[in-house]
Order: C-alpha cells, then sequence, then structure tokens
C-alpha cells in the first residue's frame, strides 16, 4: 500500500471518529438545554453559561467537520454543469475546481494563521460568561482550513490514480 493511500485511509478513520464526537456533541446539546429549562421551570437556578458552550462547540463542530462532509460529497453542490459536459471536459472542471478550492484554504490558512498570531500576541478576549482567548477559536478556524486544504490536495491525488485506486479513505 504507497504512502498516500495509508494517509488518505488514516484520515478517513479520523474524520469517521471526529463526526461521531461531533455528532454525540450535538446530542448533548439537546440534553444541556433540556436540563437547563427543567432547571428554570422548577426555579432551581440554571446552567450557567450552557448557551455560551454550545455555542463555541457549535462552531469548532461546523468548522472541522466541513473536511468530513467534503471527503463523504455531502457538502452542497450543483452537478448540473458536470453532468453535461463529456467526461474528459467533466473531469478536468473537477480538478480545476479542487486545485481553487485548494488555493482558497491555503489564503484563508494564511490569513487565520496571521489573526491567530495577533490574536494570541496581544491576549485578545472573547468576553462573554466566560472569558476564552480568541486565538482558540482561530486554531480551530486555521485547523479546519489546512484539512480542508489535505482533502483537497487528497482529492486532487484521487482523481489522478487509476479507477481501482479511487477511495474514500475506509468511508
Amino acid at each position: 500500500m504507497s504512502a498516500f493511500k495509508r494517509f488518505d485511509a488514516l484520515m478517513g478513520h479520523f474524520y469517521h471518529h471526529l463526526g461521531t464526537a461531533i455528532g454525540i456533541t450535538i446530542g448533548l446539546f439537546a440534553v444541556a438545554i433540556s436540563l437547563d429549562l427543567l432547571l428554570r421551570l422548577l426555579s432551581l437556578g440554571n446552567l450557567p453559561g450552557v448557551q455560551e458552550i454550545i455555542e463555541y462547540l457549535l462552531f469548532a463542530g461546523v468548522f472541522l467537520s466541513a473536511p468530513w462532509a467534503l471527503r463523504i460529497g455531502a457538502h452542497v453542490r450543483v452537478d448540473l454543469l458536470l453532468s453535461n459536459l463529456p467526461e474528459n471536459a467533466s473531469r478536468l472542471l473537477e480538478i480545476l475546481l479542487d486545485v481553487f478550492g485548494l488555493a482558497i484554504c491555503l489564503v484563508l490558512i494564511w490569513f487565520g494563521t496571521a489573526n491567530l498570531n495577533f490574536a494570541y500576541a496581544f491576549n485578545a478576549m472573547q468576553m462573554k460568561y466566560y472569558n476564552i482567548p480568541e486565538w482558540w477559536l482561530l486554531s480551530v478556524f486555521v485547523l479546519s482550513f489546512a484539512l480542508l486544504a489535505l482533502e483537497f490536495l487528497s482529492r486532487l491525488l484521487r482523481g489522478m490514480a487509476p479507477e481501482a485506486d479511487k477511495s474514500a479513505g475506509g468511508l
């Protein structure tokens, strides 16, 4: 098995476990919100900051699940043009779109890293119920686009492989 195939399979398993963790987290949102509501209805107080925690976890979940959605083709996509083009033109357009997606991700990684460094250097904080360092949130942003860039690169490499080798890494 080639190094790329092993890496691609490893990333497929990583995305699977990440997706499972995000799914469990979303399920816990329902439990936390219900418990908070029940405590309020019974005049027993509430779960302080639960909405903020959910907001941050939802932010992280959406960004970190984007590479998984790209990998399995669950992202928003309009295949009308691709399905009406000849096979060679359709394949070329897919390659160009993956290159364009990779380029956009690299630009966003660059800007995100610059902002992350700025937020870290100046100790920028998100001040709500909890004071959260802004660089934590920007780290999720940068990591997400790094994973998306890897996925676009993997799509390019899978697209250039012979037909028998085009798997999505075990998913």
